[in-house]
């Protein structure tokens, strides 16, 4: 229930919010004109949020990975959100970049497309030549007022969601929707600011420079900021045209193999990994100059992943969890799965919830031997990954948000590579690449001593059992050992024992209300009622009324 200090903090920043007043009258004036109270189709869903704004195209463009949330109609209509918004007047493109470089931009770049190479809603990317050096490359200019706009929204949206906590509907359809918020104003913050995808773009390069065939762009920091971008221009094929990939010599197969190899390593290696690896964010590019191709050599192309503002990190401990995860799906071992998850994520500390381990270890046995009757080539691991997300909600395990952003980017990988060839499967790519890394990293001399120090200490751990367990007797013998107990799934059966000793509690007052009258009723006392003492008369009445509650209560069974 929420508190005072709830509603005197809506009320404050109600007061103190100029602005939404205005921007609320924009979405309802949207939401008409789309007439959303009809009921909204997949193309009417993506009018709506180009109407709406940069704010909530970023927010389709996020849901449209998010099959577990939408009907995959809906994803497939978002998708195109990623990169067909409306660009800006170029008047405005120029604007910023007096702002960056000075009146004359031009002494930075000898020239720049006015028409976009590609228009999203936080910014549109220009070709352009270096005036120095002459190399042609991509400019990353962040619209105008984008960062306001979408502060305000999402404000706005936290206003929203307040009203929902007091209404008592934090959740919808089992999500919170703080949750969502935050991780949207977490994504949001990283994207609209291109220092960050500057750093993301030189630890990527960095990470793949040993990778054959897989790189990045190249940044160019000095002519970077906050609102502009500066990289490579990468010229080739994007994978969201894998019919000219394959008129073009590449073979599809092994592009897959590649980019699903490098995003294995980007994870597991890394620990740094693309978290949006649609088929829009890889280009193909020629690996072989015009001579080399002209002299009858293969090209098998250059995969280069673009659209570095979104990435995901994992720790050290986190990256060796996620292996032990994919290895425990291989192997279909429930019990490490179960453990695991325990380990990476937390148990909801909100009231009433509690972790049930046996349920949960049911549950993701049940999953495993379920999808090993299956071939891994024909897995779906968007509804793996679904059903056990689904899983740990029920068992009220939390996972952090490097965990979601995992599932979001293998998920998005595997859409990626069935556009590019149905043939490859996540799944089997996971089997492969499990398989090479413990021969990769298979160490004898390691594992003999990583078995011998285990045996040591379990040792160790053996010769203390005595010990303690002369401890707890003597704490037991002094009256200093207290045990508690914690009865799984007992909460019903309690219930019902409490429900039988009421009505007995109930059924012994009533006899002794009954009993009573009858002895004073023996005495003849005054005064009297229809000839009963009117102390007795009173028993008699409430011996009666608790007679018919406690048979009420048996015939309802409660």
């Amino acid at each position: 229930m929420p508190s005072a200090k709830d509603v005197v903090k809506l009320l404050r920043d109600g007061m103190n919010d100029k602005t939404s007043a205005s921007r609320l009258a924009e979405i309802i004036k949207a939401l008409r004109k789309n007439s959303v109270t009809r009921g909204v189709s997949p193309e009417q869903l993506v009018h709506l949020l180009e109407d709406l704004g940069p704010t909530f195209i970023k927010l389709g463009q996020i849901l449209s990975a998010r099959s577990d949330m939408l009907p995959q109609e809906y994803c497939n209509a978002l998708q195109t959100l990623r990169s067909s918004t409306t660009p800006e007047p170029f008047e405005r493109v120029e604007e910023r970049l007096r702002y960056v470089y000075g009146k004359d931009y031009h002494e930075v770049f000898s020239d720049l497309d006015e028409t976009p190479l590609g228009s999203a809603s936080i910014a549109q990317v220009h070709k352009a030549h270096l005036r120095d050096s002459g190399e042609a490359v991509a400019v990353k200019i962040r619209r105008d007022h984008v960062k306001e706009d979408m502060q305000r929204d999402i404000q706005l949206m936290r206003r929203a969601a307040d009203l929902l906590n007091l209404a008592g509907a934090a959740r919808v359809a089992g999500v919170d929707i703080v949750t969502v918020i935050d991780e949207f104003d977490r994504t949001v913050r990283e994207e609209i600011n291109f220092n960050i995808e500057r750093e993301n773009l030189l630890r990527l390069a960095r990470d793949t420079e040993r990778d054959d065939g897989v790189t990045c762009p190249k940044v160019y920091p000095e002519l970077s900021d906050e609102t502009v971008l500066v990289m490579e221009f990468v010229e080739g094929l994007s994978l969201e045209n894998p019919q000219a990939l394959k008129d073009a010599g590449y073979n599809l197969r092994e592009l897959g193999d590649r980019i699903a190899d490098s995003y294995m390593r980007q994870m597991t290696e890394f620990g740094f990994f693309h978290a949006d690896p649609h088929a829009a964010n890889i280009i193909v590019r020629p690996a072989l100059s015009e001579e080399e191709r002209a002299e009858g050599k293969r090209d098998r192309g250059e995969v280069v992943w673009i659209d570095c503002g979104m990435m995901g990190e994992l720790s050290p401990h986190e990256r060796s969890l996620f292996y032990d995860m994919m290895k425990a799906m291989v192997l279909q071992d429930g019990h490490a799965l179960t453990d695991l998850f325990i380990e990476w994520g937390r148990v909801s500390d909100a009231p009433g919830k509690k972790l049930n381990y046996g349920k949960l270890l049911q549950d993701l046995t049940t999953l495993v031997n379920r999808y090993s009757a299956e071939d891994a080539s024909s897995m779906d691991i968007v509804q793996l990954l679904n059903d056990i997300m689904a899983i740990l909600d029920t068992a009220n395990v939390i996972m952090p948000q490097s965990f979601v952003m995992l599932v979001r980017g293998l998920a998005s990988l595997q859409g990626t590579l069935i556009t590019l060839t149905p043939e490859i499967s996540i799944l089997a790519v996971v089997q492969r690449y499990v398989k090479s890394y413990m021969s990769r990293t298979f160490d004898p001399v390691k594992e003999m001593e990583g078995r011998l120090t285990a045996a040591v200490n379990a040792a160790d751990k053996a010769t203390q059992i005595p010990e303690r367990v002369a401890n707890v007797l003597d704490m037991a013998e002094k009256g200093r050992l207290k045990l508690g107990f914690d009865l799984t799934e007992a909460t019903q059966p309690m219930e019902k024992l409490g429900n039988i000793i009421d009505r007995l509690s109930l059924a012994i007052i009533t006899a002794g209300l009954f009993i009573g009258s009858s002895f004073i009723y023996a005495t003849g006392m005054q005064p009297q009622l229809l000839g009963i003492p009117v102390i007795g008369f009173l028993g008699y009445l409430g011996a009666a009324i608790l007679s018919v509650w406690v048979i009420l209560k048996i015939r309802k069974g409660s």
